[in-house]
């Protein structure tokens, strides 16, 4: 049972010390050191603070977190985002999947199909839809990024834009109301934008903790982008701003005649 005022205890202390091990945090609210790791996973979950061995800090600002850690981050919105991007699959499509925790949960629910032609930039999602689909699968080239395993660089943009996709899904590092879509470095945001005049739908996954942020690169206006998914309605201002730049919008909240719909069914 979540008990919210330890929790925001421990807020204050991780804001105040950058830093709070599980031994100290045990002792001072005379509770188990394994009650106090499972506040710190519900925190990193809220994408709150960053476990280390011994202990949590917090995440460091305007830098994102390797893959391995953002995996951690919200994963039941990312399952759902997942399967909501999934619907606006069909067999025999051409589709390009950046790196990113969103998109690698996408393809996931995408080796219950076996005709696609997956193009990707992302080690993670190369191996799986290999090893567990038998979809046709193209890696595109490049110099490999440690953090997220992503296949970045001038060969990585040049190989893209060799080809047009049915669908491009791509990831994202913050939603912000005035900047549109912001990624933390530039070479993601490169891609991006050639994925975007290379395919017949761009699509944009990002869970609702993107919202609201606003981080290093300005990638895309709303304009730029057909469709936003994401595991819960936006804020208000945030739907006025992309329905006036027609984005559709898909969340658990809409119909499943919708996602057919956009899907071009």
């Amino acid at each position: 049972m979540i008990n919210q005022p330890r929790l925001d205890e421990i807020k204050r202390v991780l804001s105040s010390d950058k830093r709070v091990r599980v031994t100290e945090l045990a002792q001072r609210f005379v509770v188990s050191e394994e009650t106090i790791r499972r506040d710190l996973k519900y925190l990193e979950e809220q994408g709150l603070l960053r476990r280390v061995h011994g202990g949590a800090i917090l995440p460091v600002p305007n830098e994102e977190q390797p893959l391995q850690i953002r995996s951690r981050i919200k994963p039941r919105a990312k399952v759902r985002i997942g399967q909501l991007g999934s619907e606006l699959v069909e067999e025999g499509m051409a589709l390009f999947l950046d790196t990113g925790t969103s998109t690698l949960a996408l393809a996931h629910q995408l080796t219950r199909f076996s005709r696609l032609k997956i193009f990707t930039n992302s080690l993670d999602i190369g191996t799986l839809m290999t090893q567990q689909s038998d979809c046709a699968v193209t890696m595109v080239p490049g110099r490999v990024r440690r953090n997220d395993n992503a296949l970045i660089g001038p060969h990585a943009l040049a190989f893209a834009q060799q080809f047009h996709y049915d669908i491009a899904f791509m990831g994202i590092g913050a939603v912000d109301l005035e900047h549109g879509f912001m990624d933390y470095e530039e070479p993601e945001a490169l891609l991006r934008r050639v994925l975007t005049r290379h395919s017949r739908q761009s699509v944009i996954l990002a869970d609702e903790g993107k919202f609201g942020l606003r981080t290093f690169v300005n990638t895309l206006p709303f304009r730029a982008v057909d469709t936003l998914v994401t595991n819960a309605p936006p804020p208000a201002s945030f739907i006025a701003s992309l329905e006036n730049a027609h984005v559709n919008i898909l969340h658990p909240g809409t119909a499943a005649d919708d996602a057919r719909r956009l899907s071009g069914l």
